[in-house]
């Protein structure tokens, strides 16, 4: 099979694999449908073409096929990060100064006549946002949501005979729809699908690994769920389903008649593993499932998916624990951007920011505040990282003039529906998020729409619990108030920067829930710059025009509080399941403290900047969250210091004491208990030049690894 459009060597054997039913891997990253689903679906993202009709988000037609405004594009594409920033009423800061507007994309291209009589479609990941698709001059979809994936059914239209078809997706973003950098345009992968009329459904497959706290470690019930189609009529087919362990064996097979039907219909299989390997964070162990579909004989359709062996719970009383193993989630928040990237998706860029975290001691990732990317799945699953998968960031109330409220009466259950279905077999999801910071969810009208989101999420994946992220619950609500009703008709509550003690009372008032900390601290800093080491800097007025902030972990607004606050108030409560740090990396948009400041337009939350570069709060963390021995100084250099000048220094370390040497002399060395109080530290003076340092908290760690109990610091 050929099509007209421009053909990488990647494309080429693609396109000969949907046909041959030869296994495909394609060079850019790992599909949401592992291998051998890959042949039935091809990468579409090249030779399109795109034009900016304007910045402003005004709607207007697609230029006309020869106007001058095309310009060749490869998909993913992020055209709001290639503009410059601009401060006028087409941007705000919360966004990073970067327009939106209306983009309109073309693609031309030729379907060979073997394609005749096969179902035809285009997945796409993801389009920024309240897009609309035509296809051969007729509209054939619209998609308003900007976070969630969407298929678009072409074969009514398709023009099978080697003639051209014509594809147009129109994109647009009145700035703000988001409170943070959104991106614009089709930002996420785009899929070509062909397959017979009788086929698996998009997200047809759905796997469980029932009772396994129970069947371990001899043997793991998987239960199977394929749903499929029968376009063109009834027809009598045969599933098979295939599960193969982390090395690609067959360990299980199962096999049942299945009477299909233009409407889908679902058969289940239980089949059993023996002695399977699990997926943890430390040992991320893949099984694939994969399905055939025949007719006669003749095999019409394979599709497959990853999963994992693995259970977890979250007890209100006792915390998190995943294969029996208690342990806290030690999380951080993530924004879907890729610093200098954009919101272009690149599964590369995603793995980088997940490695860069884990070696932090990342465990989890809460997606702050929308559906993730297939990539990001992906990646996390094959990187040990938990996810908590959050849905909206408003409901009928918005936070921005053109934000989701504008559809989510009509699309919300729909988009909650894809959220669930895109990523219900990754192992790496722990819980579902209905939203965050809600200002519905403290009114009387937000309680029968969370009791629809909520029964929603259940009816869907019974297996994990809903949870929300709430500003809302820093005090105990009354009874029979909005935040009462919907605190208990919740598995769980994310508290976004409570104080100790309103947590203890939570806890105490609702025991049957379990709690977390769905953001903490929203500590502020920049990389290698120091201010104030004694006092509560509140941004700018203590840096007037620098546009800079101290990384003493002392830069905080009026909601937030220090780093090491977050790790001691986590670390002293075992019902706490965890936290997720606001935020693991820097991110466009939200310039806190310097919120209406030109042109400053990234945020300063990060324990990483955007270009990968660890900050001090990074070392905090890691010196709280891994094992292997490490220690680091705060100020990370002395350059900005003159000489004589007093310098104050921080030490942060994972041992149980360190000594400090100052152009080889000691200065005495500084113990770190196992439960500091919040002031521990210890100071050595000599004139003019008086030395701090100071132990950070120690946080238990479940494993049992010995820690060194000494380290020596050189400071020249």
């Amino acid at each position: 099979m050929s099509f007209s459009f421009p053909l990488t060597r990647r494309h080429a054997i693609a396109l000969a694999g949907l046909l041959a039913g030869a296994p495909l891997v394609l060079a850019r990253g790992p599909r949401a449908h592992a291998a051998p689903g890959a042949q039935r679906s091809v990468d579409f993202g090249g030779g399109w073409s795109f034009s900016l009709v304007n910045t402003t988000g005004e709607d207007a037609p697609a230029p006309a096929p020869d106007d001058p405004s095309w310009r060749p594009v490869e998909l993913p594409h992020d055209w709001s990060i290639g503009l410059d920033p601009v401060d006028d009423d087409s941007t705000t800061a919360g966004t990073g100064f970067l327009p939106g507007g209306l983009g309109w994309y073309r693609k031309t291209f030729a379907l060979p006549p073997e394609t005749a009589g096969k179902t035809i479609s285009l997945e796409f990941d993801g389009v920024y946002m309240d897009s609309e698709v035509v296809f051969n001059g007729t509209r054939v979809a619209a998609h308003p949501y900007g976070y969630t994936g969407f298929a678009v059914d072409l074969t009514p239209l398709a023009r099978t005979d080697g003639s051209e078809n014509e594809l147009l997706v129109k994109a647009r973003n009145q700035i703000p729809s988001s409170r943070w950098y959104s991106g614009s345009g089709i930002y996420r992968d785009v899929h070509l699908v062909v397959t017979d009329p009788v086929h698996v459904v998009r997200h047809g497959i759905t796997v469980t690994t029932p009772g396994l706290a129970e069947s371990l470690p001899g043997s793991a019930a998987v239960h199977v769920d394929v749903t499929a189609v029968a376009g063109s009529g009834a027809r009598r087919a045969e599933l098979t389903v295939v599960l193969r362990d982390p090395d690609g064996i067959e360990v299980a097979r199962a096999a049942a008649p299945a009477e299909l039907a233009p409407e889908p219909r679902t058969v289940g299989f239980d089949l059993r593993v023996d002695e399977p390997r699990l997926w943890s964070v430390d040992s991320p162990e893949l099984h694939t499932a994969e399905v055939s579909l025949s007719v006669g004989g003749e095999v019409l359709d394979r599709v497959g998916t990853p999963f994992g062996v693995r259970w977890f719970a979250f007890d209100p009383a006792r915390g998190f624990s995943l294969n029996g193993e208690p342990m806290k989630l030690r999380g951080v928040n993530l924004h879907h951007d890729l610093g200098a990237l954009g919101a272009a998706t690149h599964h590369d860029a995603v793995v980088r920011q997940l490695r860069i975290m884990r070696s932090m001691g990342v465990n989890a990732v809460r997606t702050s505040h929308n559906p993730p990317s297939p990539q990001l799945l992906r990646a996390a699953e094959r990187e040990g990282v938990l996810l908590q998968v959050e849905a909206f960031d408003c409901w009928r109330t918005g936070k921005t003039d053109q934000d989701y409220h504008r559809f989510f009466d009509e699309h919300s259950d729909a988009d909650l529906t894809e959220m669930v279905e895109a990523a219900k077999n990754c192992p790496s999801v722990v819980m579902w998020s209905i939203g965050n910071e809600i200002p519905d969810s403290t009114t009387p009208v937000g309680v029968p729409i969370a009791r629809r989101l909520v029964d929603r999420v259940r009816a869907l994946d019974p297996t994990r619990p809903v949870v929300i992220g709430s500003d809302k619950h820093r005090t105990v609500p009354e009874d029979g108030s909005p935040q009462d009703q919907v605190l208990r008709m919740l598995d769980g509550v994310g508290l976004n920067y409570n104080n100790a003690s309103s947590v203890d009372e939570l806890h105490a008032k609702y025991p049957h829930v379990f709690f977390f900390e769905s953001e903490s601290s929203s500590e502020t800093s920049t990389r290698g710059v120091y201010d104030s080491p004694h006092q509560l800097n509140t941004g700018e007025n203590h840096t007037p025009g620098k546009h800079r902030t101290s990384s003493y972990d002392n830069n905080l607004s009026s909601w937030t509080y220090s780093g090491e606050y977050g790790l001691k108030k986590d670390r002293d409560r075992a019902f706490f399941a965890g936290q997720f740090l606001w935020s693991g990396i820097d991110y466009i948009g939200e310039p806190t403290p310097y919120s209406d400041v030109f042109p400053v337009r990234t945020s300063f939350f990060g324990a990483v900047d955007t270009a990968g570069f660890a900050k001090d709060q990074y070392h905090l963390f890691r010196s709280q969250w891994t094992r292997e021995p490490m220690v680091h100084l705060v100020p990370m250099n002395w350059t900005d210091h003159r000489p004589g000048e007093p310098v104050v220094v921080w030490t942060y370390s994972n041992v149980e004491t360190v000594e400090l040497l100052l152009n080889g002399r000691s200065w005495g060395r500084g113990a770190s208990t196992a439960r500091p109080p919040p002031t521990a530290g210890r100071t050595w003076r000599r004139p003019n030049r008086p030395v701090t340092t100071r132990p950070s908290p120690t946080v238990p760690s479940p494993a049992a690894t010995p820690v060194p109990t000494a380290a020596r610091v050189s400071c020249t």
